[in-house]
């Protein structure tokens, strides 16, 4: 019965109306109504619904700042090598060098900007990887530098050279 009672007071809740009806029934049950169909209803008035309204937003000049990857020009601020570090001496019989750029920010790969490897001038590699292995290089002293370019081919940004020295076993010596 409690049930039944509290039902009918979440409909009549949710539903708006303005007056409401209750009666009981011969066996004890109490029903409410927003129509009275049984003559010893009696009127209920209900409390006005409470309703609230939000203030006024108020209007603000809001400057909508683009993330790194979707503005127009991109700029960096550093571009550097860090692996092999500038001065190092790297022994190994295959040649294989891995090189590991860094930028700040990273590079903008949605906007076309890759990454471009010189060794002793020439260019190596281009790739949007900030890590490359470069296979079989020659013993010696070896200047490496780092460039970011744009889709166009537009040097964006070039790093210090580094040096670095490769040592390979070789029969002869």
């Amino acid at each position: 019965m409690h049930l039944r009672l509290l039902l009918i007071l979440a409909f009549l809740f949710a539903m708006p109306a303005i007056a409401a009806y209750k009666w009981t029934m011969p066996d004890g049950s109490v029903i409410f109504s927003d129509q009275p169909p049984h003559p010893d209803a009696e009127k209920i008035t209900l409390l006005p619904t409470q309703t609230f309204s939000a203030p006024p937003i108020p209007k603000q000049a809001v400057e909508i700042k683009p993330d790194a990857e979707t503005r127009d020009i991109a700029t960096y601020s550093s571009l550097q090598i860090a692996q092999p570090a500038n001065e190092a001496t790297i022994r190994d019989n295959s040649g294989n060098i891995t090189v590991s750029v860094s930028s700040e920010p990273p590079l903008f790969i949605k906007k076309g900007h890759q990454i471009t490897l010189l060794l002793d001038g020439v260019t190596i590699s281009t790739s949007t990887s900030a890590q490359t292995m470069l296979p079989n290089i020659d013993r010696g002293s070896h200047t490496l530098r780092a460039t970011i370019i744009d889709k166009e081919g537009t040097a964006l940004i070039t790093s210090n050279d580094s040096i670095f020295y490769l040592h390979r076993v070789s029969i002869l010596h």
